[in-house]
């Protein structure tokens, strides 16, 4: 019995407790996403965390936008994160954001 266990299969393992994890967790995961988007920064975050925006870009973008202080914006990108609903991609010395699907 040596099945040989792919990428594939264990992706499509992760998916699936994922799932689960939303489903036995939703009602925490609506509050938390309610409470998010009340904040137009954090909504705004959220709009434009794409991956295509390096750290700096978005904060001084979203500090524009929303007429917020860089600083405020910054330490919603750490809430953000925390909470899981955006993640950080390393490109060299640049992190830059994309949402995580969580709050989808």
């Amino acid at each position: 019995m040596n099945e040989e266990v792919t990428l594939k299969d264990v992706v499509d393992r992760l998916d699936q407790l994922i799932v689960l994890l939303k489903l036995a967790n939703r009602d925490v995961i609506k509050k938390v996403k309610e409470e998010i988007m009340k904040d137009p920064v954090s909504r705004k975050i959220l709009e434009l965390a794409d991956g295509t925006r390096e750290y700096t870009t978005l904060a001084k973008e979203v500090a524009k936008i929303t007429d917020k202080s860089e600083r405020t914006v910054k330490a919603r990108i750490s809430e953000l994160s925390e909470l899981g609903a955006i993640r950080g991609r390393r490109k060299g010395i640049k992190v830059y954001y994309e949402t995580t699907g969580l709050y989808d």
